[in-house]
Order: structure tokens, then sequence, then C-alpha cells
């Protein structure tokens, strides 16, 4: 018997009882579809999470100072970082390339009788631009001249521009932020979302006017882009020195895009350990009903077997037939899990507005397991429907 033989045979069998084969696979289908969802839609996070830190531009050498230690989010209201900080670590920090302080509030914006709540008024410095590879699609951006004078002038994105002004040109007009009446001297590119965020309704203000405005010298955060890849690991160092020595303490965090990425990667590997121990139990549980399934089969067959020994079937064709068969039901269960798993990833990644990440070896693993799972469980079917005597079986009733 030849393999292809052995393939249309086994097709047939299974085709004969549809309904007892799929319930058969359904352990090998649960168990795969498991796997490979959660990868799919880890993958599309991660995809995510690379395409929101490409729009920052700076990629891998941009990280953050926040107040409170590693592990310390609460300290973050209670810790401050200041303007002055700032300076700081731009003028003492060696590896340090960009540095943007940046106090954050929301406030209401309005001109005329149309007035609007923005959640990001960014009070920034010039580096801002160069940090998340940005641009004024109109007029300019804030300059040092700007910060240093307190300047009260405002850059804004274009879709918050198309709520005060219509059609209007937004550059050289004046707007009111909290009551205080700035001067619209930029409008900026289109930048579309980041984490959520929609830039284009961002408002940039110089950040020593904000202190004004938001009536607090304390920053939300720091922006720092170190001079390389290299050096960001010299850079985080450097930062901690230089705010213990202010501070008196390391009373600060820098987080880094790697450190981002990790977190996210030890997040996705605890959950894909949690459901790779499930789909572990649906594989078993569907091997243990494959092999079940094959004894019935051997049993059904017997008189079947006894036949094709008699007329000259060897013990190998027997084997060879049905360990086929459990490995064409259990790849069959594991392409139907591996079908179903990247499709209902896909319909979640859509209804979210993700990337969707297909992982290849994921896949390829999949169909290793449900074939290794189909050898196993059909392995002593076979060794038992092939070890038969050809003249009890045909006896057999």
């Amino acid at each position: 018997m030849t393999i292809l033989e052995a393939i249309i045979m086994a097709w047939k069998d299974i085709m004969r009882a549809k309904m007892r084969s799929f319930l058969t696979m359904l352990g090998v289908i649960i168990g795969i579809f498991s796997v490979i969802s959660l990868v799919t839609l880890g993958e599309g996070m991660k995809g995510f999470m690379y395409e929101q830190i490409d729009k920052f531009g700076t990629g891998p050498t941009y990280m953050e100072v926040h107040g409170g230690k590693e592990g310390q989010m609460a300290a973050m209201a209670t810790v401050k970082i200041t303007y002055q900080d700032a300076k700081a670590i731009e003028e003492k920090c060696s590896s340090c390339e960009l540095v943007d302080p940046r106090n954050i509030q929301s406030g209401k914006i309005t001109y005329l009788d149309k007035s609007y709540t923005s959640p990001m008024i960014s009070g920034s410095t010039p580096a801002l631009m160069q940090q998340m590879n940005w641009g004024v699609s109109q007029g300019r951006f804030i300059t040092n001249v700007d910060v240093d004078g307190r300047k009260k002038v405002v850059v804004i994105g274009q879709d918050l521009a198309k709520k005060l002004f219509g059609s209007f040109a937004a550059v050289g007009e004046k707007i009111r932020i909290n009551g205080k009446k700035f001067l619209v001297v930029g409008l900026l590119k289109k930048k579309g979302s980041i984490m959520g965020f929609n830039m284009d309704e961002y408002v940039v203000i110089p950040v020593t006017t904000a202190e004004d405005v938001f009536e607090t010298d304390r920053l939300a955060e720091i922006g720092v882009v170190a001079r390389s890849i290299e050096l960001v690991p010299q850079a985080v160092a450097e930062i901690k020195e230089i705010m213990t020595e202010r501070h008196g303490s390391e009373d600060i965090r820098v987080d880094t895009m790697e450190n981002s990425m990790a977190m996210m990667d030890t997040i996705m590997n605890a959950l894909t350990a949690i459901v790779t121990g499930i789909a572990a139990i649906s594989l078993l549980v569907g091997g243990i009903g494959i092999m079940n399934i094959m004894l019935v089969a051997v049993n059904e067959r017997v008189r079947e077997i006894g036949v094709r020994k008699a007329i000259g079937a060897k013990k190998r064709d027997i084997l060879v037939q049905f360990l086929t068969e459990s490995i064409i039901i259990s790849l069959l269960g594991g392409v139907i899990g591996i079908a179903a798993g990247v499709g209902l990833a896909s319909l979640i990644m859509v209804v979210i507005g993700m990337p969707l990440v297909v992982s290849v070896w994921a896949i390829f693993l999949a169909t290793f397991v449900a074939i290794f799972v189909g050898v196993v469980s059909g392995v002593y079917p076979a060794m038992r429907a092939a070890a038969l005597d050809p003249v009890e079986a045909l006896r057999y009733e």
C-alpha cells in the first residue's frame, strides 16, 4: 500500500462518519484554536506598539523621566520634577541629545463663541518636534525665545483648528486657554493617533508659560533622546545620577522603549503560558478521544482487516492505514483550529483597529503538534489492528 492509497482510504473512512470524526477532533480544535488566537493577538499588539513607537521618529533611543522609583506608580503624584531638573539633564548628561520638559494638562480653549476642552495641552520646548518627528504645516513652532520670554504663543493640531476656525486660517488668530489670551503661531502637521490619543487635537505652548496657565511648575514627564542606541544605558545612569544629586535620593524612574516592550512581552508570555496549559489539557483530551475512536474503528473493521490480510496485506499496510487515519483526524482538527484562531483574532483586530500579524512559526508549530498528537494517539490502535490474526479476524462476528 502506498501513502496515497492509505490517505484515500483513511479519508473515505472519516467521511463515512462525519459527525463522529468532528467530535473526535474537537479537543485538538480547541487546543490549537486557543494558542493560535492568543499568539496572533499578542503579535498584533506588539506590531501596534512598534507602530506607535515609530511615530515618535526617534524609536529605541527615546526615553521618559517620571517621578517615582521603579514599581512605585503612585509616587508619580508626590515626586515633583521641574523645568530646572530638565535643564540640569540637558546641561550635564553627555549621552543625551534632546531633552524636552513637558507640563501636560487639560484645559478649556475658547475662540469667540466656540469652546473646547482639550485633554492634551502640553507645555514644551522646540525639542518636542525632533523627538516626535513632527512639524508644522503652516506658520512656525515655538522657539527658545518663546520659552525664555514666557511668551503666550500656541501651536495647535489640525482637527482642533477645524473645530475652532472651520475653513478659515488659524495662524494669526487669538484664542484663550483657561481664560488667558494666546496668539496662534503655527498649525501642526497631521499625526494621527498615538496610544489612543488624537494627536491632531494636540496643543503646544512654551513650558515656562504653562506654569502660569496651569499654576504649577510640576512636570508630567521629561522626554529624552540618547545620542545612540548603544548610549541608552549610559544615558539612563547619568539621568539617575543627576536627579539623585538634585533631589537628595533616587526618586525617579527612566522608562525606555526597551522597558516598555519588555513589559508587554512579560504580560503576553504569562497569558501564553496560561493558555498553553489549557491547550495542553485540550490536546490530551483530544488525543485520548482519537485513540478511543481508533480502537472502536479497529473493532468495527476486524473482518475487513482479516480479508485484507488474507489477500496479501502485510502488517505494515494495516499499521499505515490506521496510523494515517489517526494523523488525518488530528491534522484536520489542527487546520480547523488554526483557521478559527486566526479568524477570531482578525475580527478582534479589525474591531479595535490594530494591525493583524499572523505568526507563521505558531502555525507551523500547531501543525507539527497536531501531527504529533495523531501519531501518538494512533500508534496503539494501529499496532493492535496490525497484530490481528487473519483467521481469527475472518471468524469475528
